[in-house]
């Protein structure tokens, strides 16, 4: 989140690392924190009441970035290029066929392919990068 707000030149910050939630957390005790393995217990006792328990009780879902509707709109033929060109960085480590199917509509891969072109584009850059 540090590194996209700054580059907007914004300054966004997570409530749960405001200096008072945090100063507040270290002098927690323990047994509080943690209740029966149930991550976040305090903050899920203090917004009882507050939010629907659908919520407060749902399963950990991480934070999702839309990476397939990017990758299939506005990243599409950069990402085709720099993948399967040639002379890519990741051609040695990584079969283009299997890349070129993220791209056919006919391939089953085609539909669950955001996250892992992400992982591919980063690699790619990444090997780039160090290459020598």
């Amino acid at each position: 989140m540090n590194n996209l707000t700054t580059a907007a030149e914004l300054k966004g910050r997570s409530p749960l690392f405001d200096r008072r939630v945090v100063e507040l957390s270290l002098r927690t005790p323990p047994e509080y924190k943690l209740s029966v393995a149930d991550e976040k217990a305090v903050l899920k006792s203090a917004a009882a009441g507050l939010l629907p328990d659908a919520i407060i009780h749902r399963p950990k879902s991480g934070m999702r970035v839309p990476v397939g509707w990017w990758f299939s709109r506005h990243w599409r033929w950069r990402t085709k290029a720099l993948l399967l060109n040639k002379n890519a960085a990741i051609a040695p480590y990584i079969n283009q066929g299997f890349i070129r199917e993220f791209f056919n509509p006919e391939s089953p891969a085609y539909h669950r392919f955001g996250i892992k072109l992400w992982l591919l584009v980063s690699l790619e850059i990444w090997l780039q990068t160090y290459r020598d």
